[in-house]
């Protein structure tokens, strides 16, 4: 069941939530509750004040059955519980929105959540630090930060060792290129790292970061020196990176970067490809030209935001699944590339009676998947 609860709504609904939450915190049910403020930056009216109250009563008599409680409270409506609570016994999922860029009164932490045994899930939106936070960070499995800066998300990191998944979106305060992270984090059970929308951000955080069980890693590339950037990680976490989503930004003689990059992943099953400039067609070529490079790569996803010439590009694409399906004798690979997706909105399709698509439908009877599609067209009829 998922409350979602504002202030007036709070004072209404607090007699009918009186009656039946005892009655209902015994049977198997996962509560969900989210507190909206009227008003995040102010909390003296009359309502939000009595809501608030309310609320905080709901909480310590009834939470002690929730699973998932979010709230969306400016922190220093929130550190009024501040007192420890003995009553989140069943709370697996937390989320906090206290606000963005609250800097405030260091000293205060929130210490409300601090004993909840079965926590295992966390997500911080705004600028509120981790540090302000007491929670058993020890034993968070799954992170979620979002409008964090670069500093609070390695603070996190630190406070959260055993984390295996983490999704953030960052942003710096000081302006895109203003990281001061001054530590190195070696995090030993992190499976999935997802940056999104941190563009710069994204891969400066890689370079702070060792992550030797990481299999999945979703992340922005702006230039060749992000590439080169990853690259390191890779080479330096020796991990065996099975899944890579990547948005590529416009990237300039890049062929070299790409090399070195492909040359590290040689664990690499999956390559998703996401607003694909000009580039793709370096990468594309080098994997054509060199196929011992991602000797793994079983599937290949390209959503790509350029235009190209048609025939050329479909000899380009032919070229390439067929070195990696029909891999001549002198190249060992443990894998053929099996599934190729390819979404060019901007391309007009080819003849679909061309060389280069008939050899493309040759590798789909042999039981290569291929969908290719061009102004919201599949290259094949069938």
């Amino acid at each position: 069941m998922h409350l979602n609860l504002f202030p007036h709504s709070v004072l209404k609904v607090t007699p009918l939530l009186q009656f039946w939450l005892p009655r209902a915190g015994n049977l198997p049910l996962s509560l969900s509750l989210v507190y909206k403020g009227d008003n995040a930056f102010n909390y003296s009216t009359v309502v939000e004040m009595a809501g608030l109250d309310a609320l905080l009563v709901l909480i310590r008599n009834y939470a002690r059955h929730w699973s998932s409680i979010a709230l969306h409270i400016w922190l220093p409506a929130l550190l009024r519980l501040e007192s420890p609570l003995d009553s989140f016994a069943s709370l697996r999922r937390l989320t906090l929105d206290c606000g963005v860029g609250f800097e405030g009164n260091q000293s205060r932490r929130l210490s409300a959540f601090s004993n909840a045994p079965t926590l295992r899930e966390l997500h911080i939106i705004g600028g509120v630090s981790a540090a302000q936070i007491d929670l058993p960070y020890p034993q968070i499995e799954v992170l979620r930060l979002d409008n964090s800066t670069p500093e609070h998300c390695m603070l996190a990191l630190a406070l959260a060792p055993n984390i295996k998944h983490l999704t953030s979106t960052l942003w710096s305060f000081d302006g895109v290129g203003a990281l001061r992270m001054p530590t190195q984090l070696s995090l030993l059970r992190l499976e999935s790292l997802s940056a999104v929308l941190s563009y710069t951000r994204g891969p400066a955080l890689l370079d702070r970061l060792t992550l030797p069980t990481l299999e999945h890693l979703t992340l922005d590339l702006q230039g060749p020196e992000q590439i080169t950037l990853l690259t390191s990680f890779v080479l330096r976490s020796s991990c065996f990176l099975r899944r890579l989503s990547v948005k590529f930004g416009p990237l300039r003689d890049a062929a070299g970067a790409f090399t070195q990059l492909f040359t590290a992943l040689d664990s690499l099953e999956a390559l998703d490809v996401r607003k694909a400039g000009p580039a793709l067609d370096i990468a594309f070529g080098l994997l054509r030209a060199q196929p011992h490079l991602l000797p793994n790569l079983a599937s290949l996803h390209v959503e790509r935001t350029h235009a190209s010439r048609e025939e050329e590009d479909a000899e380009l694409l032919a070229d390439l699944l067929e070195a990696r399906w029909n891999v001549p004798d002198e190249v060992t690979l443990p894998v053929r590339l099996r599934q190729f997706r390819l979404h060019s909105p901007l391309t007009t399709p080819p003849e679909y009676r061309s060389p280069a698509v008939r050899r493309l439908g040759r590798l789909r009877a042999q039981g290569m998947v291929v969908e290719i599609t061009s102004a919201q067209r599949s290259w094949f009829y069938v």
